[in-house]
Parts: structure tokens; C-alpha cells; sequence
């Protein structure tokens, strides 16, 4: 869990005990997630069905977890890698094991962990494809997956620190709450500070957070550690915090690295982009260009970002300096430059209907986060107001945002209507992203009925 996975398989050279599979197993699911390196995936996945092999030879609680483990590890590398279909027939077997060990062995501790992941992501799934469940003869609860996670990480199991990452990850991830995943991974910090992973994982939960000096003092921990496994997601992590900090020969350098060591092919057109977005913001339009056109033939548009990046490429507009400064120290928690920025903007300088919706929603946004929640509301409405039908992400975003604050408000009806409302915009930038979170959230609501 420290990321020393190299010095963890040479400390068990030949796995014999289900211990030890689950160690050397996890060790490989964590460098395949984690550096994307397709050159590693094809060997693993070997070791990974011979494990896989073991459930036929052995029927212990042990046993049974290992299975359930493994398969639900594979299930996330699979739909890294691109296979859904092996994510999905995995993700069955791991439901299906851990309810078998929830029968068989009540007092099983372990299984919780496992379980309580498995209830959250299938308790997520939109009521709408509940039939497909139904046929998978699979079903979940947000709510108890949660409580599962969460009672179990503050055992004094030794996979607690474990569920307690697990914890983070589905609070900021898959339930958009990364205020709570953040005081999670805090806790963990505060016992073991040193961590890898926790100081990982605890800076791009605050980035998503919006607070990205906490982030840098993250990162700037992390890189002092010595390196086993190699992390250079999170040179593409501290390229976002420079960009959030208007420091973009810093960024740039900052994503430099991560595009010249990083092995996987997510985030590569979005680092390419930024770089041209820094040189852009920087005053050098030429430089910008030159990398924007470079850009367009790297990488793939399977991330969001990715796509973000291609679709703003693909404009002949380069996008609005001062409304792209207010994203980005909003984005970063930098609220009163951002705040400065919108302010000096005056109506000649927002031409198109684009800049004038980017606008209100740059300044709902700013509001929002800092919880003036009456003028987060109005301009939320004027985004969408203005947007109309065009394929922009702004109105689906601020119909979002409107459904978290309805929740805050405990006006659940209100909530449905904004998340539903969300779902209707097509083609837009983010339609992925956005609809998970819509869907996530609509089917959190059900467990208020």
C-alpha cells in the first residue's frame, strides 16, 4: 500500500497462501491502474487467470476472498485497459463470491470490504438499467456499501487502510463528494504521512476539491519519498496545480514530464493542449498554435479530458484569455482572483452568445464555491437560459450543480428534476462525465424514498 510493489514480490518470490496471492496479486492490478504500462498487462493477466485457476482446488474463506478480490481488481484493470466486457463478467464473479463467503462464513471480517465496494458501485447503477441487474442477478445500496467501507476501514483489521483508501475513492469518485474523501485520506495521512499512495490519492482529491495549494504541499511530500513505483500522473497533477496558479512556464515544464515518462495513453492530448493553453495565456500565441496543431494528432479521446481537449482544438477560435484565467483559479480555490478576473471583464469584451454563457457560468461557479448559494442559483439559471440548445457543457453542468445544492436544501423532488434535466443535453464536451454524475446521483436519491 505504500507503493513498494516491487519489494513486495521480491519478498514473496513464490506465492503459496492465499496471503501471499492477495499481496502479489494487488501489487499488479496497482502498476497496471496506476502507470497504464501495456507492456506489463499481457504477462499479469497470465498470473492473474492462474489465480483465478485456484478456485477449483480450494474452498476456504481464504480461498473464496482471494477469488472475490482478484476478479474485482481485474474488473477495474480490464475497463482501464479498454475491455468492458471482461470488466463486466468480472465484476459478476466478484458479487458473486462475496455473497457466497457473506453465506458461508458470517463472521468472514475481510469480505466487508470487499462487499461494501460492491454494493456501492452496483447501488449506483441508474434505476433504468435496473433490469440488467435484475438479469446479473445483482443488487446494491449506496447506503450500505458505505457503512460496510466505513465501519470495516476503522477496525483493526489489517486491510483497514485498504478499505479506508476504497472509502476515498467512491466518496470523491464515484459519489462526487471529495470534501468527505479528503478528511478520509487526512485521517490515514495523519498516521502514516509518509504514504505514497494516501499522498497520492489525497492530492487529486484535493484538486477535485478545488484546493490545490493543499494539493502542491501533497505532491512536493510525495516526489521527497524514494520511488519504487513510478508516478507520473502525478507530474500531470502538479501541471494542473500551476496551471490553477497562473505559474505556466512551471506548468508546462510540469507536463512536459509527465508526457516524456508516462508509459499509458489517458490525459496525453489534455497535457499536449494544456501546454499550448499555458504558452496562450502566457502572451506567446504563437508557440500556442504551433502546439494546438501538434496536439491534434496525439493521443486518444477515451478521458474526458481528452475529448475536452479534441473538441477545443477542433474550434477555430483560440478560447477567451480572462474567462479561462477565471476557470482555472476557480478550479484551483484561488476564488477572489478569479473574482478580480470576471470583474474586469466589460460587455465588449464578450462578443459571441459562447463567451457571454461562459460568463454566468464562470460567475455561478465562483459563487457557488464560496457558498453564495442566491447567486450561484441565478446565474446557474442564466447559463442555462442562455445556452439554449447549443452544445456546450455549460447548461447541463449548471442544471448539475443545481440538483447538489436542491439536495443541500433537502428539496429532493427539485434535485430529480435538475439531475433528469441534465441528461437531456446532447454532444456536449463533458456528456460522459456529466450524465455518470447525474445518473449517481438519481440513483443515491433512491435510497430516500
Amino acid at each position: 500500500m505504500n507503493l513498494q510493489t516491487e519489494e513486495a514480490r521480491a519478498l514473496i518470490p513464490k506465492p503459496e497462501t492465499p496471503q501471499e496471492h492477495y499481496v502479489t496479486a494487488l501489487a499488479e492490478a496497482l502498476e497496471l491502474l496506476i502507470t497504464e504500462d501495456g507492456e506489463k498487462f499481457s504477462d499479469y493477466e497470465a498470473l492473474f487467470e492462474k489465480r483465478r485457476d485456484r478456485k477449483t482446488k480450494f474452498t476456504s474463506a481464504d480461498d473464496l476472498f482471494l477469488q472475490a478480490e482478484i476478479s474485482l481488481q481485474w474488473a477495474f484493470v480490464y475497463l482501464k485497459y479498454g475491455h468492458e466486457f471482461d470488466a463486466a463478467l468480472n465484476l459478476r464473479q466478484a458479487y458473486q463470491t462475496s455473497q457466497e463467503i457473506k453465506k458461508r462464513f458470517p463472521k468472514f471480517a475481510a469480505i466487508h470490504k470487499t462487499a461494501g465496494l460492491l454494493e456501492i458501485i452496483i447501488g449506483s447503477v441508474p434505476e433504468k438499467y435496473d433490469w440488467v441487474l435484475g438479469l446479473l442477478n445483482m443488487e446494491g445500496s449506496v447506503e450500505q456499501g458505505l457503512n460496510e467501507l466505513s465501519n470495516f476501514s476503522q477496525s483493526n483489521h489489517v486491510l483497514s487502510f485498504e478499505a479506508s483508501a476504497l472509502y476515498a475513492l467512491t466518496q470523491g469518485f464515484v459519489l462526487q463528494q471529495p470534501a468527505i474523501a479528503l478528511a478520509e485520506v487526512k485521517k490515514d495521512l495523519a498516521i502514516h504521512p509518509s504514504n505514497k499512495l494516501a499522498l497520492f490519492l489525497g492530492a487529486a482529491l484535493a484538486i477535485k476539491n478545488s484546493q490545490s495549494e493543499e494539493a502542491f504541499v501533497m505532491l512536493n511530500t510525495l516526489s521527497d519519498q524514494p520511488q519504487s513505483l513510478p508516478l507520473y500522473y502525478a507530474d500531470y497533477l502538479k501541471g494542473e496545480v500551476y496551471l490553477h496558479k497562473a505559474e505556466y512556464l512551471n506548468a508546462i515544464s510540469s507536463y512536459r514530464s509527465f508526457i516524456n515518462n508516462y508509459k499509458g495513453v489517458n490525459y496525453m492530448k489534455d497535457a499536449n493542449y494544456k501546454i499550448g493553453l499555458c504558452y496562450w495565456l502566457n502572451g506567446n500565441s504563437s508557440d500556442a498554435r504551433a502546439v494546438f496543431k501538434q496536439a491534434k494528432t496525439i493521443g486518444k479521446e477515451s478521458a474526458e479530458a481528452d475529448k475536452y481537449a479534441a473538441r477545443s482544438m477542433a474550434e477555430d477560435e483560440l478560447p477567451h484569455i480572462k474567462l479561462t484565467r477565471a476557470r482555472y483559479y476557480t478550479d484551483g480555490g484561488y476564488y477572489d482572483d478569479a473574482s478580480r478576473v470576471l470583474a474586469s471583464i466589460t460587455t465588449r469584451e464578450l462578443p459571441t452568445k459562447r463567451d457571454q454563457v461562459e460568463y454566468a457560468y464562470r460567475k455561478a461557479r465562483v459563487a457557488h464555491k464560496t457558498n453564495d448559494l442566491a447567486v450561484a442559483k441565478e446565474q446557474y439559471l442564466q447559463t442555462i437560459k442562455l445556452n439554449g440548445d447549443e452544445p456546450w457543457y455549460f447548461a447541463p453542468n449548471a442544471s448539475l450543480q443545481l440538483g447538489y445544492i436542491a439536495i443541500a436544501e433537502n428539496n429532493i423532488a427539485q434535485a430529480r428534476d435538475y439531475f433528469r434535466r441534465a441528461l437531456l443535453y446532447k454532444k456536449h464536451e463533458y456528456k460522459n462525465s456529466i450524465d455518470s454524475k447525474a445518473k449517481s446521483a438519481l440513483a443515491q436519491l433512491n435510497d430516500r424514498k
